[in-house]
């Protein structure tokens, strides 16, 4: 019975120190754990916009406008616009075409309607 209590204890304070690593590390709310791993795993190359930080892109909410996003975060990199009703913010790339931090906006109407973030593995 004092090793179930154990095994229990150790799981549950395990949870909520991956509860608060995740709190108070920025790139795990935008990549996650499994971003974590693969960035231990495979070599990262991530080229960001001029003024992007973690930080900034976490600000980011839905409904924001475009000017908004701007103000907080700058230029993109890259803006296209992959449906007519559809404007794309890009704020990383890879310049060697391999693994990387995606951060993308995508506003419809000039609001932010998704903000997309992930490590990208090519």
């Amino acid at each position: 019975m004092k090793k179930i209590k154990n095994f229990v204890l150790s799981i549950l304070l395990t949870v909520i120190f991956l509860f608060a690593l995740k709190q108070l590390i920025p790139v795990l709310n935008l990549d996650g754990y499994s971003g974590l791993l693969l960035n231990t795993l495979l070599v990262e190359e991530t080229k960001f916009s001029e003024n992007y930080s973690h930080k900034k892109f976490l600000k980011i909410k839905e409904g924001m406008t475009k000017e908004e996003v701007l103000k907080i975060i700058g230029n993109p990199i890259v803006e296209w616009n992959p449906q007519n009703d559809i404007d794309a913010l890009q704020y990383s790339e890879s310049p060697s075409s391999t693994h990387y931090r995606l951060r993308q906006v995508y506003l419809k109407d000039n609001k932010v309607a998704e903000r997309i973030s992930y490590f990208y593995v090519d």
